[in-house]
C-alpha cells in the first residue's frame, strides 16, 4: 500500500520481496507435521535457494536506487511506524533464531532464518529512508547506503549459502538412511 500511496518503485519492490518471503514461509509450514525428515530438509534447502535469488535481485534494486539518486520517502509519520516495526522485527528475529536453533527442526530453522532476512531488509530500508529525511548530505547517503546494503547482502547471502550446504548434507544423509 505504501508503494502505491507514495508512488515508489522501491517500496513496491520491497513489498514483492516481503510477499515472496511470506509465501516461502507458508510453503514451509504447510504440511509440516506430516512431512518426513527428507521432505523437511528439501523444504529447508529450497527456501535458502529462493532467499539467495531474492538477495541477488535486492542487490540489483539497491544498485539502481543508490546510483540513480532515487530518494526513499514516506508520507507523514510513516517513517516512525517503520522504525518501530524494524526494531521489533530485528529483536524478535535474533531472539527466535537463538531459541529455535536448539529444536533442530529444519522447517522451523528456515522460517526463523527468513524472519532474520526480513529484519535485515527492514534495517536497510529504514536507513535508506531516514538519511534523506533527517540529513542532507548526498555523499553520506551514498556511503551509508552502500555500507548497510553490502552488510545486509552479505548477511543474507551467507545465511542462504550456509543453509544450502547444511540442507544438502542432511538430504544426502537422509537419502543414505532410507531403504
Amino acid at each position: 500500500m505504501i508503494g502505491v500511496a507514495a508512488r515508489s518503485p522501491w517500496a513496491g519492490a520491497l513489498a514483492f520481496y516481503h510477499m515472496t518471503l511470506s509465501a516461502i514461509r507458508f510453503s514451509l509450514l504447510h504440511g509440516h507435521k506430516r512431512a518426513d525428515s527428507l521432505q523437511k530438509w528439501r523444504k529447508y534447502r529450497a527456501s535458502a535457494l529462493v532467499m539467495l535469488v531474492l538477495d541477488i535481485a535486492l542487490l540489483g534494486i539497491h544498485g539502481v536506487t543508490l546510483y540513480t539518486g532515487h530518494i526513499i520517502t514516506y508520507p507523514g509519520y510513516m517513517i516512525y511506524a517503520m522504525a518501530a516495526y524494524t526494531f521489533y522485527a530485528a529483536i524478535a528475529a535474533v531472539r527466535n533464531v537463538v531459541i529455535y536453533r536448539r529444536y533442530n527442526d529444519p522447517v522451523l530453522s528456515a522460517a526463523k532464518a527468513l524472519s532474520l532476512a526480513v529484519a535485515a531488509i527492514s534495517v536497510y530500508s529504514l536507513q535508506a529512508a531516514m538519511i534523506p529525511a533527517f540529513g542532507d548530505s548526498e555523499r553520506f547517503r551514498v556511503v551509508m547506503g552502500s555500507c548497510v546494503g553490502a552488510g545486509v547482502f552479505l548477511l543474507i547471502s551467507t545465511l542462504a549459502v550456509c543453509m544450502i550446504v547444511r540442507g544438502t548434507r542432511a538430504i544426502r544423509r537422509a537419502g543414505r538412511e532410507q531403504p
